[in-house]
């Protein structure tokens, strides 16, 4: 929806080991925000043409080659989308390696605004915890060891909620970059055709922030909190 508060984007990823061992080729190029697929011409019985197809879209990034001179980085795309939902796949949002992607350069972002504003009566808390959804299981990646299938229930007020989930507590980005780490070692790992470390499953990493301030005359305290998904 071209307009709205809702982008449309592409982006083409670098080849991953598996395709680069095979010798794959690219069949994407991108001009502008077009992005252009050609399907090579075929021999044999029913010999094909080549055939080429323009699509246009909000956005088209070219990040298969980072010595492209169009080459769209991770910092490109995290300014364009802001952390949008539906921005791309793992390369966009955790990234490959130093090549940090959406994820960590969210939280990298909130800490940078937990410390600018953090007064004598306003503090704040920030907690993590993430699940893993497989063949309509719960599981705590932050606490593997509980085998148990986590139910998830209704609060009247906060809405859906994972019962006995694990919250622990973080003051940097590290603190999240290593929890992260540590959950993606315990995701539920299974081959596919297409990509041979697939995790086959829905990870959630749910970021809370609690904004705590203290009125000065009455000494009372309210709460704020809020959800980064």
């Amino acid at each position: 929806m071209s307009g709205g508060n809702i982008k449309v984007v592409v982006r083409c990823r670098p080849l991953n080991s598996r395709e680069k061992a095979r010798g794959a080729t690219s069949l994407i190029r991108m001009e502008g925000n077009k992005t252009i697929i050609t399907k090579p011409a075929t021999q044999g019985p029913k010999p094909m043409p080549e055939e080429v197809k323009a699509f246009t879209f909000d956005e088209s990034y070219w990040s298969a080659d980072i010595n492209d001179p169009d080459y769209a980085d991770q910092e490109r795309v995290y300014n364009d989308l802001d952390g949008q939902t539906g921005s791309g796949k793992s390369y966009s949002m955790v990234g490959y390696g130093e090549d940090k992607g959406i994820i960590p350069r969210t939280c990298s972002e909130l800490f940078d605004r937990v410390v600018q504003n953090k007064t004598d009566t306003t503090d704040f808390r920030v907690e993590v915890s993430y699940i893993e959804i497989y063949n309509e299981k719960v599981k705590d990646l932050l606490n593997p060891s509980n085998k148990s299938n986590l139910k998830v229930r209704e609060h009247p007020v906060l809405g859906p909620y994972v019962q006995d989930l694990s919250r622990l507590a973080v003051s940097s980005f590290e603190d999240i970059d290593q929890l992260m780490d540590e959950g993606n070692k315990a995701r539920t790992v299974a081959a596919t055709q297409m990509n041979a470390t697939s995790s086959r499953s829905h990870a959630v990493f749910t970021i809370f922030v609690t904004q705590r301030t203290q009125d000065p005359t009455t000494k009372q305290t309210a709460e704020k909190v809020a959800r980064i998904r």
